[in-house]
């Protein structure tokens, strides 16, 4: 410690001892008062009467100053709608309310920082990243965003960013609020409901890949593995026999999903094979 860092704190303390001395005199000061008002005004009913008034009045001025204080610093935090944004250089959007979900599944290099480039992009249209989800396949990836975009955003203006950014096969379609919800959380759900018989494996398959239709077919249990995933159909296992092929229209099916569906499928026929040797 220098000699000049501990003069500082010698000085410090005087003046917090200074304050303490002069926060104390007031307070006794202000009770003084506070106490001669009283016994000057408190023996008659009109005195009494005097001091509500007064009280009332304080609060209620308290009341409005702060109300007033908080109005301002609120618009003085939120700029108007129509502003651009310095941070983006963009306009902003009048309302969250306005703000619409969209999905984008795009394949990009399994590099590191190769998402740098994407949400940077996102970044300069104003979209927020709202969920994220990584389905590995060989030397690349294919990422699948859950973004919540300005209304001034839309198809084209996103999938002119993934392109910008290098990104490839991107699809883009309108997204719902129930697809934010934990992967691995809707799988448990839907477990759940197959035991308490409460759904169907088809409808679990609807939801949970996304998909357009489920057919069931009448075949042998033993399927050449190469068929069971190809592009936007997955063929499982049927609980009773047979098979269930898995439609979704455009956007093709990956290793990642098809594990995961196929792997409720085999809950769903073990569920349906307890209940038929009991």
């Amino acid at each position: 410690m220098d000699a000049s860092s501990g003069s500082h704190r010698t000085d410090d303390r005087h003046g917090f001892l200074g304050r303490e001395v002069l926060e104390l005199g007031t307070l006794l000061f202000a009770a003084g008062a506070a106490h001669l008002l009283v016994v000057s005004l408190g023996h008659s009913d009109s005195g009494v009467r005097t001091l509500i008034g007064l009280g009332v009045l304080l609060l209620a001025f308290s009341a409005l100053h702060r109300w007033h204080l908080h109005r301002r610093s609120r618009d003085r935090a939120a700029p108007p709608a129509g502003t651009t944004d310095p941070a983006t250089g963009r306009a902003r959007s009048a309302s969250p309310a306005e703000d619409r979900l969209w999905s984008v599944r795009v394949t990009v290099a399994d590099v590191p920082g190769g998402l740098a480039a994407l949400t940077g992009r996102f970044a300069a249209l104003g979209v927020d990243i709202r969920l994220m989800q990584v389905h590995p396949d060989g030397t690349d990836a294919v990422d699948e965003f859950f973004v919540s975009a300005p209304a001034s955003v839309g198809e084209p203006e996103l999938h002119r960013s993934v392109r910008d950014a290098g990104g490839r096969d991107a699809v883009v379609r309108t997204a719902d609020v129930h697809e934010l919800s934990d992967t691995t959380s809707r799988t448990l759900t839907m477990v759940d409901a197959l035991v308490t018989g409460t759904t169907t494996l088809e409808r679990c398959l609807l939801a949970l890949a996304a998909a357009q239709d489920v057919r069931y077919t009448r075949a042998p249990d033993r399927q050449d593995p190469a068929r069971e995933l190809s592009g936007t159909a997955m063929i499982l296992p049927a609980p009773g026999g047979g098979t269930l092929t898995v439609h979704r229209a455009d956007v093709p099916f990956t290793p990642v999903e098809f594990a995961r569906c196929r792997a409720l499928a085999q809950v769903a026929c073990s569920l349906h094979e307890r209940a038929y040797h009991r």
